[in-house]
């Protein structure tokens, strides 16, 4: 059970990419999160909470580093996702990893954390 079962995805200038070592789930987001990543992210967060709870990790980090931007339609897709980890039978964290000088993210990811403060958690990366 400890193979990855969950792929690299990709749209016009913006990806997500998995990893997975030594029993940890983490997921780099890079480019921009912009109308042509929706539908794409909406999707992927379904499939990384799936992974988590078949891989029983107690978190998953989520690298912003190499994210430019992100509008408010894909961090919606966040909220989703905390929503349902928060009221999950067995919650994980979520971890965001931020880069300093890209102070948006701080203050976006800020907003997400006090949805669940029990399980977001914002860190610079």
């Amino acid at each position: 059970m400890s193979q990855l079962e969950l792929e690299t995805v990709e749209t016009t200038g913006f990806a997500c990419e998995p990893h997975f070592d030594d029993g940890k789930l983490a997921v780099s987001f890079s480019g921009t999160g912009d109308v042509a990543a929706i539908e794409l992210l909406a999707s992927y967060l379904k499939r990384v909470h799936t992974e988590a709870e078949r891989l029983l990790v107690d978190e998953v980090a989520c690298d912003f580093r190499k994210l430019l931007f992100m509008n408010s339609s894909c961090f919606k897709a966040f909220v989703v996702w905390i929503d349902t980890v928060k009221n999950a039978p067995r919650a994980y964290r979520i971890r965001f990893l931020t880069a300093p000088d890209m102070h948006w993210q701080r203050r976006s990811l800020e907003a997400l954390r006090r949805l669940a403060t029990n399980v977001v958690s914002v860190e610079d990366g």
